[in-house]
């Protein structure tokens, strides 16, 4: 499984693709916040829009600055493993899915924690490794220092979703925290998400032992 190759067609028609996708799922939720179009939603369009927002600012950077040290494109399932995770969340909303499956809230969790996860290791791997301090990078290894980076990253973020539901509730008078253990159940699966991608890097690379795949 090579996670990056050089620059192809197909590979850049795919990441178009997942570019209009991206505006045209933004604009959609914009529009709906500012009441222009009138759909209902589970929870709130702030939400979504700023989830869309702050996630495709986020690949985009990161493909561009990956591209200007690499020489080449973000390969392509990078792209698909964020928009799914975005188009998940987004579902839950738009039909409904968190109100009626209780374990959609949960597999939305885990999923795109895990998606983080991995999408941060990436990232951590191509740009600032090399950065440490030698002793502390010979000391834990290059693929376990990235992949605790990766993880404390993934979970500080999740706090701070958390943080971000809270506020809409004072704010906005909403209700996205939900029950009393929803939080805490959030949490859960996050962690459960980042521990998942944590051994699936591990078991691959134990039994490949291409490290190359991986910067």
């Amino acid at each position: 499984m090579e996670l990056f190759h050089r620059e192809n067609s197909s590979n850049l028609v795919v990441i178009n693709f997942i570019r209009v996708f991206f505006v045209g799922l933004f604009i959609f939720e914009l529009l709906n916040f500012l009441k222009i179009l009138q759909f209902n939603l589970e929870y709130t369009w702030l939400g979504l829009v700023i989830t869309s927002a702050v996630s495709f600012a986020i690949l985009e950077i990161t493909a561009y600055k990956y591209k200007k040290i690499k020489g080449y494109q973000l390969h392509w399932l990078m792209w698909l493993i964020v928009v799914a995770g975005l188009s998940l969340d987004a579902a839950g909303d738009f039909f409904h899915l968190y109100g009626k499956f209780m374990w959609w809230d949960q597999l939305v969790h885990l999923f795109v924690s895990a998606v983080v996860c991995f999408t941060l290791f990436i990232v951590i791997n191509a740009f600032w490794i090399d950065k440490f301090k030698f002793s502390l990078l010979f000391s834990a290894g290059r693929l376990k220092l990235s992949l605790f980076l990766a993880a404390t990253t993934t979970l500080s973020l999740s706090a701070l979703y958390e943080i971000e539901e809270y506020s809409e509730d004072i704010l906005l008078q909403t209700n996205r925290l939900g029950p009393g253990a929803d939080t805490a159940n959030d949490l859960f699966f996050n962690l459960t998400g980042v521990l998942a991608t944590g051994l699936f890097i591990l078991i691959y690379y134990s039994l490949t032992r291409k490290r190359e795949v991986f910067e």
